[in-house]
């Protein structure tokens, strides 16, 4: 009788341990986790030179935070001459997502890249894919202004840039922001 009792106490303290573990597994994997601000400074993940090709008279950079964790770096310039001199202004940040509303940060970080910041823009892929996967999209506004915006996503790290100005073609701007993303990217790549 005894042998019993002790064989089934220790039969549940085996199944209330399991489940006790299993708990705390699960919570483990669905818990939140607050997201942490940038590693390191957006600004400092773009060459000067590349700064200076696409915003010339460029002003000092301006921080500014943003929607869902990013924090972006600002520069604004003039491009062109006399009557055809424009203002330019170019933006990038990133953001590393973390699990949170259920989402894995993978999830999260899909979702973002699929966020467009323009309704009426239709998204397509960059002709060349940048890290997991990549979009642009484009549109010219009724004062002759173009914007051209680069999203792309490496893991959980969603990169955005974004170059608007009057001066440049389509095409040119395009690709401008593309090789800044590549090179937010490869920088970004350890230290975000």
């Amino acid at each position: 009788m005894r042998w019993r009792i002790g064989y089934r106490l220790r039969n549940a303290l085996i199944i209330g341990g399991t489940v006790g573990m299993g708990l705390f597994g699960w919570q483990t994997l669905t818990a939140d986790v607050p997201s942490r601000p940038p590693a390191v400074d957006v600004c400092s993940l773009v060459r000067p030179e590349t700064i200076a090709r696409l915003v010339p008279d460029a002003s000092q950079p301006t921080t500014e935070p943003g929607g869902q964790g990013y924090v972006w770096c600002v520069y604004s310039g003039w491009v062109g001459a006399g009557a055809h001199r424009d203002e330019a202004v170019l933006w990038f940040g990133y953001h590393r997502h973390t699990r949170a509303e259920g989402k894995s940060a993978v999830r999260r970080a899909r979702d973002d890249v699929s966020v467009w910041r323009c309704l009426p823009c239709r998204p397509r892929p960059t002709p060349v894919r940048i890290g997991d996967e990549s979009y642009e999209y484009g549109r010219t506004y009724d004062d002759g202004r173009q914007t051209a915006q680069v999203t792309a996503r490496i893991g959980t790290v969603t990169i955005v840039a974004e170059l608007d100005t009057a001066y440049a073609s389509r095409d040119a701007m395009f690709e401008a922001v593309r090789n800044l993303v590549q090179e937010v990217a490869a920088r970004c790549h350890a230290g975000c």
